[in-house]
């Protein structure tokens, strides 16, 4: 059985287009969860939050965006400059994972 990990990059916080337009989680939830897969932006946020935003150096303020692209983005005047190059892996299960638990969270 493959271990497929997902990296999430720093520098994709600073990108209205990051983290794969915002869809890096999509195919997998579908494929994994069907019509059963909690939204792909809400995986991607809690994945981001969980994962990527401990690993850098320095506390950084990022904002929601509700609808377009990359749904967590750094807040206008925050700037990567010092760690852009941080990146960190995520592996399949996990994502699974936070996705189950936000289905749960949804059913209460």
């Amino acid at each position: 059985m493959a271990h497929i990990e997902y990296q999430l990059h720093a520098f994709d916080l600073d990108s209205k287009f990051g983290f794969a337009d915002g869809n890096m989680f999509g195919s997998l939830l579908r494929e994994k969860l069907g019509k059963l897969a909690p939204n792909k932006r809400e995986v991607l946020v809690e994945c981001v939050k969980r994962f990527l935003l401990p690993a850098i150096p320095r506390r950084v303020r990022t904002m929601i965006v509700a609808k377009g692209h990359n749904p967590i983005r750094l807040v206008d005047g925050e700037t990567i400059d010092d760690f852009e190059d941080v990146t960190v892996g995520i592996k399949e299960k996990d994502v699974l994972h936070i996705a189950i638990e936000l289905l749960r969270r949804t059913k209460k």
